[in-house]
């Protein structure tokens, strides 16, 4: 026989929806047993006037940003409130309906998270699954106030970008030359885009602005030098920051609806390198990101089921997160925001990577094996650099011999379970990047783990680690060199290469001999590769200025440091040097021609054949913290242990 539905219930059984009998019993038997006072309420059903018109009255309209004309065909018509989350792909954001369960809802949905501390899980229905994303109501929506100067100030602040130049884009053979230079350098490091959907979205003219700028910000700054000489630009430092500023007007005026597109655009931005002073650096761009990740719940993905094709972006979105706050927080010495404690997303599969579509454009690229299995194997250093970090350098962990024997097994499980693709002894010129960047990567966490004790002269056998790992990362660097792929590298790129530099400067001011002259050739390599770098992230060289200020005379006259205005081998710019003008983006160049500050020197005295200068500048262009005059009589190693810290 069926249940039939009470006709009444107490406050306490209609507040946790369970059946209530007060109609046979009062207090009924629930409140009896829970020991609670059992109240009926007083019914207000048909008490009120209905209000049916309200259901045949038409929507509020929407308030719609005026259409902008950009000047070129791959320019965006308008800024739409209506894109779905994952770059306007095929599918239209999906409205939840009552027989929509919770864990069928999609990810793209106006949604927030609220974890299971929170006090709003407790009045939920014990036997339902945890409901731990909420919709928001549609007059929350940024686009569904009926407040007219809201409508006005979001009118208003359209104008501002279009008379900003925010929405606009340079000519279509430039944004193509970018965006190819973003598939080809970028993409394969970081898919946090769905390349079928950009293309599709491009084609329709519905790419998203914020998006698009973001993009070109990175196709500039990884673009080879022949590419950035057929654009209009003058000046690679000016186009990439006209780029940054317009994405970041984008996002600051709250002119893209898409929470995906705002976490993909914030991921293109952390990569700005501004001054040593600039508040908006890489770690403010990254918290912003992670906030708004967290806030959509992507670290607790497991949690919830959703469509294959947007969780698999997800995933991806966050891994690339999780990677660069890692790596940022070794590099500075700083707390990472995201910790493992904290969620719950699994590690990255190569199903995750594998794109749904092929896309049949040049402009675009496609996927190859590589390209699969690298963020993959990225994101397992990820975790490792973590724990390297945790154990060793944490100012509560004292390091020990068993730890770090444990970390050392960890890592040669990996290098022995790495797939055939991404081996250095099956590289070959078409795959030198990415496996030269994964095993840089691998190599830096030697470092890592063994340069405290590398530092401690009287332990020589441990120390040797991370002179090993030292001398094979500037080998590889020497391929990526010898194939002009280093400018081409992601920014982490620049801490592996100052790392290893700090180890064969220790080495070379310990050795004599050829041992010496070998130190002093690698350590030229990492200089010339930090040359290379600073053509796509604007190197700090304030860091330069630091670094060499803390060497002996001894090793500053074997790297070819000449004296202000002494001329030095090499000393006027042979090979040419890149001013300021040039687009350096600093006070002084890294690499410079003339100069009144001290150099060194790869002209043709110096026997190596580069060609080029390193100009550290004058004191007065230096930043930050600068040693005395008599911390610069000895090879300070506390000095380059704090100068680490700054890449």
């Amino acid at each position: 026989m069926p249940l039939r539905r009470a006709k009444q219930a107490c406050t306490h059984c209609h507040r946790r929806r369970i059946r209530c009998d007060v109609l046979q019993q009062r207090p009924c038997s629930n409140c009896v047993s829970q020991d609670v006072p059992c109240e009926v309420g007083v019914s207000q059903r048909g008490k009120y006037p209905r209000k049916k018109t309200l259901r045949t009255q038409p929507a509020q309209p929407q308030p719609i940003l005026p259409e902008i004309a950009t000047p070129t065909a791959t320019s965006v018509n308008t800024i739409s409130h209506n894109r779905s989350d994952t770059n306007a792909t095929a599918s239209p954001t999906l409205t939840p309906t009552p027989s929509t369960s919770h864990a069928q809802q999609r990810i793209t949905e106006p949604t927030v998270f609220l974890g299971e501390s929170s006090p709003l899980t407790s009045v939920m229905d014990p036997r339902q699954p945890p409901k731990l994303h909420y919709p928001l109501p549609d007059r929350l929506a940024p686009t569904s106030t009926r407040d007219e100067a809201v409508r006005l100030h979001q009118v208003q602040r359209a104008a501002q970008l279009e008379s900003d130049g925010s929405l606009s884009f340079p000519p279509q053979a430039t944004t193509d030359s970018l965006l190819q230079a973003y598939f080809r350098w970028f993409h394969p490091c970081f898919p946090i885009v769905d390349r079928a959907a950009v293309y599709g979205a491009r084609c329709r003219g519905a790419l998203s602005p914020l998006l698009l700028q973001a993009m070109l910000f990175i196709g500039v700054s990884l673009c080879d030098d022949e590419t950035f000489a057929k654009t209009e630009f003058p000046v690679r430092y000016r186009a990439k920051f006209a780029f940054y500023s317009r994405a970041r007007a984008i996002y600051e005026a709250d002119a893209e609806s898409s929470p995906t597109v705002k976490l993909q655009a914030l991921f293109m931005l952390s990569f700005w390198r501004g001054g040593p002073s600039e508040e908006r650096d890489v770690r403010f761009w990254l918290g912003v990101a992670i906030s708004l990740a967290q806030k959509r719940g992507m670290h607790m993905m497991s949690k919830f089921s959703h469509p294959t094709r947007e969780k698999k972006l997800w995933k991806r979105i966050w891994w690339a997160l999780y990677l660069r706050d890692q790596q940022s927080a070794a590099a500075l010495g700083l707390p990472p925001r995201i910790r493992d404690e904290d969620g719950d997303v699994s590690m990255l599969e190569p199903e995750d990577i594998v794109e749904d579509e092929v896309v049949d454009d040049p402009l675009f690229g496609r996927q190859t094996q590589q390209d699969v299995l690298y963020p993959v194997e990225m994101a397992k250093l990820a975790r490792l650099l973590r724990t390297i970090v945790s154990t060793q350098y944490l100012h509560h962990q004292k390091p020990d011999l068993a730890t770090r024997n444990a970390l050392n097994q960890q890592l040669c499980v990996w290098e022995s379970e790495l797939p055939f693709e991404l081996r250095l002894d099956a590289v070959s010129s078409d795959s030198l990047f990415l496996t030269g960047l994964l095993h840089l990567t691998y190599q830096n966490l030697y470092i890592l783990l063994y340069r405290p004790v590398f530092l401690d002269p009287t332990a020589h056998d441990d120390g040797q680690i991370a002179l090993d790992a030292a001398t094979k990362s500037s080998r590889i660097m020497e391929d990526l060199l010898s194939h002009h792929l280093v400018q081409h590298g992601p920014p982490h790129l620049i801490t592996h290469a100052f790392s290893t530099l700090c180890i064969h400067t220790i080495h070379h001011r310990r050795s004599s001999g050829t041992t010496r002259t070998l130190a002093e050739h690698r350590a030229r390599l990492c200089l010339l590769s930090l040359e290379e770098l600073q053509k796509s992230w604007d190197l700090e060289n304030w860091v330069l200025h630091l670094f060499f200020k803390g060497l002996d005379d001894g090793t500053a006259q074997s790297l070819r440091l000449s004296t202000p205005g002494g001329g030095g081998e090499g000393g006027n710019g042979a090979g040419g040097g890149v001013s300021p003008d040039d687009g350096s983006g600093s006070s002084s160049a890294l690499v410079g021609g003339t100069g009144s500050g001290r150099q060194l020197g790869y002209g043709p005295g110096s026997g190596n054949g580069y060609g080029s200068v390193i100009d550290i500048g004058q004191a007065d262009d230096w930043y930050g913290w600068i040693p005395g005059d008599d911390e610069a009589d000895a090879l300070n190693l506390q000095n380059l242990e704090f100068l680490y810290r700054f890449l």
